[in-house]
C-alpha cells in the first residue's frame, strides 16, 4: 500500500511517521517543500513540483494531507496560500498518481473560538470560523467536498482540538514544562467547569493505522476527534502533574478574582482563550470506527514514557 503524506516534518507529521513505521506491506512517500529533508531519514521524499509535475513514479492508494502553516492571522496571504491553494494544488496532482482515498487534517477553531459557554460542538454544528487560519481551513474543507463530489474518489475530513504529544511547541508543551520544574501555576476559570477537548498524537496515529488497515473508513465523512473525555485546563493539569511526580503548585483562583481580571479586557481576553471552554462531541467517530481511544490519562502517561525512551 502506497502512503502520500504532506508536512510530515511537522509536529504532528513526526510522530505520525514514526508510527507508521509498525506497520507491514505499507511504503510511505513524502512530499515536502524541498525534495531532501534529513531528519526524516528516508529516501521517498519530493518536492511539491515533483508532485504537481507526475514525477512520482508510483500510484498513491492514500493521500494524507497534514502540511499547514501553523498560527491564526496574518496580514499577508500567507495562510490562504499554505493552506487553501496548496489543497487545490494538491487535489489537482492526485489525479495522475490514481489516488482514490484522501484524508485532510482540519481544525475544530471551525466552530469558533474559546468561550465562557459550557458548548460541545457536533459535526452538524454551525461553522463560524473567527481567526485567518480557521477560515482558511474552511474554506479548504469545502473545495474537498467539491472537488469529489459524485467522483470515485474517497475522503475524510478530521477536525482536531489542541493537540498534545511529544516535541509539541504549543502553550500545553509550555506548561507541562513549568510543570516539570515544579514551578507554581495559576489557573482560571476551573469552578466554572470550562470543559476542553484535547487530542494526543497517539490517538492521532491509532486513527490513521485504522484507516489504513480499514480502508472503507474512509468514507466521505468528516470527524471531530478527540482523546475519550474533555476536561478543564485545570484537571488537564493535575492529571501530567501527577503523572511526572511533579511537585509543583497549581493555584486555582477563586471565582471573585477572575471576576475581578475580567473586567480589564486584555486580560479577560487572555484568560479566555486559555482556560476557557472549546469542547467537541467526538460520539460520532468513536460510534463508526468501533475503535479504543485513550483517554487523556492514559495518553499522559504513553507521552510520559515515550520521553523516556527517547
Amino acid at each position: 500500500m502506497n502512503i502520500a503524506i504532506s508536512g510530515a516534518n511537522g509536529f504532528i507529521g513526526r510522530n505520525l511517521k514514526s508510527s507508521l513505521k509498525d506497520i507491514k506491506n505499507i511504503n510511505l512517500i513524502f512530499i515536502s517543500r524541498e525534495s531532501t529533508y534529513t531528519s526524516l531519514e528516508d529516501s521517498n521524499i519530493y518536492s511539491y513540483e515533483d508532485l504537481y509535475q507526475g514525477s512520482i513514479n508510483t500510484n498513491f492508494d492514500l493521500f494524507i494531507h497534514l502540511a499547514s502553516p501553523n498560527y491564526d492571522y496574518c496580514k499577508d496571504h500567507s495562510l490562504q496560500k499554505g493552506i487553501v491553494d496548496l489543497t487545490q494544488s494538491i487535489l489537482k496532482s492526485l489525479k495522475q498518481y490514481n489516488c482514490k482515498k484522501f484524508i485532510f487534517f482540519s481544525t475544530c477553531k471551525v466552530y469558533g473560538e474559546s468561550s465562557l459557554s459550557n458548548i460541545a460542538y457536533t459535526e452538524l454544528s454551525d461553522l463560524k470560523p473567527v481567526s485567518d487560519y480557521a477560515k482558511a481551513k474552511a474554506e479548504a474543507e469545502q473545495i474537498i467536498r467539491t472537488a469529489f463530489y459524485d467522483k470515485d474518489i474517497s475522503h475524510l475530513i478530521y477536525r482536531l482540538p489542541f493537540v498534545y504529544g511529544y516535541g509539541m511547541k504549543s502553550n500545553i508543551g509550555k506548561l507541562f514544562k513549568i510543570i516539570d520544574k515544579s514551578i507554581p501555576m495559576i489557573t482560571f476559570g476551573s469552578n466554572n467547569g470550562l470543559k476542553k477537548s484535547f487530542l494526543s498524537t497517539e490517538n492521532i496515529n491509532r486513527i490513521i493505522s485504522y484507516n489504513i488497515k480499514n480502508p472503507s473508513s474512509v468514507n466521505n465523512q468528516t470527524y471531530n476527534i478527540s482523546d475519550t473525555e474533555s476536561l478543564t485546563l485545570d484537571a488537564f493539569l493535575k492529571e501530567y502533574k501527577k503523572q511526572v511526580h511533579s511537585r509543583a503548585p497549581i493555584i486555582r483562583m477563586p471565582i471573585v478574582i477572575d471576576n475581578l481580571f475580567f473586567t480589564v479586557p486584555l486580560l479577560r481576553n487572555l484568560i479566555i482563550k486559555i482556560f476557557g471552554s472549546f469542547e467537541i462531541d467526538n460520539s460520532k467517530i468513536k460510534r463508526d470506527f468501533k475503535e479504543v481511544f485513550l483517554s487523556s490519562s492514559q495518553a499522559i502517561n504513553k507521552l510520559i514514557l515515550g520521553k523516556i525512551e527517547r
